[in-house]
């Protein structure tokens, strides 16, 4: 197992350019596959978990080039001539959801599979909201989650129903391929959206590349009259709310290069968040700057709409004196890890003090330093958990962090970018 110390810092101070949207990236990618003419794809994010997806879509028989400024995608996409085409979407549980959808509507037969800890994640809602499609999925181990067997045929319009409560994937997952069907797709919710404004990074996307979206009582997806030969992915705010929160950890300020604003990025709402905790937030188009210079302040957040800040934020308040909580966010344990258990567990192996609950996580700050020997952080193989203990690394002396390099599947280069802004 490999571990990374880093140094406390005396600061942090400079500028990083915001890596490209890794939502933005998948969604585009599909799009794309599904488009009838080639699309060029501009500073798409390079990380393991789009690499995938890619692999996946040309198995599925699109082509999909690199040129000097990102990727040109063409389709269509299909089946194999004989057997099956095994779609791997490794760690990826966009990729897989979307996945299972495409292949739903794609003539063929696939096999859409991924990690061990891919196949504990939950797939039910999307293969029961898919059953009025006419189409056969079978579960080829436990009933409602990968591998799954997908026959897949030239889908009619229609009416469906999902429960997107665990994740808006699954109601992504059904707009984006309903563009691939001959009358489109109405799609009726049940209950809460879990992280909805993923949905709204759906919907804009489906509507740039010429599509037809209602919003109303449910969602009414049709494939446009027109297309897009050029799309310039957005930059992504769930990787740089660390950077953000690095600044709180260290004190001194960064700035954030490309991000839009005002957005309607989920991560975006974190930035509120931050500001409660201390830091002065200045946002611009395309220049956000945060930065600290007094205390940390303990927060009570409801975090739903902005999941993947919340191990930053957790980092945070383990810093900060008094306790924290954030809450309404048990769609967190089905993620790339339990992010409830293994934010406590971080917490907890660096000192300080925290607990998991059903769909809320208490911190209570702040963390001591030790002067016994070096605490190992566990980051669960979750790319979002490596980054937290990043930050308590940056204020609490002789702590080693686990695998870092699984921040390769969202921001392989998050410690360098970090490191480039570290004062010591």
């Amino acid at each position: 197992m490999d571990f990374l110390a880093i140094p406390p810092a005396k600061e942090v101070r400079g500028e990083v350019v915001a890596p490209p949207s890794k939502s933005a990236t998948n969604r585009a990618l599909v799009l794309a596959a599904l488009s009838e003419t080639p699309v060029e794809l501009v500073r798409p994010l390079v990380s393991q978990d789009i690499l995938a997806l890619r692999r996946c879509l040309v198995a599925m028989g699109a082509s999909i080039e690199e040129f000097a400024g990102g990727l040109r995608v063409r389709g269509p996409l299909r089946g194999p001539a004989r057997g099956e085409a095994v779609l791997d979407a490794g760690e990826s549980g966009t990729a897989a959801r979307l996945l299972v959808a495409l292949a739903a509507v794609t003539p063929g037969r696939f096999l859409v599979t991924g990690s061990a800890r891919l196949r504990e994640r939950p797939m039910r809602e999307l293969v029961e909201a898919l059953s009025p499609a006419d189409v056969r999925i079978e579960s080829r181990e436990a009933p409602g989650f990968l591998p799954l067997a997908v026959e897949g045929r030239s889908a009619q319009g229609g009416c469906l129903r999902v429960d997107a409560s665990r994740s808006s994937q699954f109601l992504s997952a059904l707009l984006l391929a309903g563009t691939a069907t001959s009358g489109g797709w109405d799609v009726e919710v049940a209950g809460k959206i879990a992280s909805a404004p993923y949905v709204r990074l759906t919907i804009e996307a489906l509507r740039a590349f010429g599509h037809r979206v209602d919003e109303g009582p449910r969602f009414r997806v049709a494939r446009g009259d027109r297309g897009v030969e050029r799309y310039e992915i957005s930059c992504d705010y769930s990787s740089a709310i660390p950077l953000f929160a690095a600044a709180g950890a260290a004190g001194g300020s960064v700035t954030v290069l490309g991000l839009s604003w005002p957005a309607a990025d989920a991560d975006a709402g974190a930035l509120s968040v931050l500001e409660a905790m201390g830091l002065s937030v200045a946002a611009s188009a395309g220049r956000i700057s945060a930065g600290r210079s007094g205390s940390l302040r303990a927060a009570r957040v409801r975090a739903s709409d902005f999941p993947d800040a919340v191990p930053a934020l957790a980092a945070l308040a383990g810093l900060a004196e008094g306790e924290s909580r954030f809450e309404g966010i048990a769609h967190l344990r089905w993620k790339e890890s339990d992010r409830i258990d293994a934010l406590a567990r971080l917490l907890t192996e660096a000192g300080g003090r925290a607990r998991a609950e059903e769909d809320v996580l208490v911190v209570c700050g702040p963390i001591s330093a030790s002067n016994g020997p070096a605490r190992r952080l566990p980051t669960f193989n979750d790319h979002r958990i490596a980054m937290a203990a990043a930050l308590l690394s940056l204020a609490v002396p002789g702590l080693l962090i686990e695998n870092p390099g699984c921040v390769a599947k969202s921001y392989p280069e998050f410690f360098q970018d970090l490191e480039r802004i570290v004062r010591r």
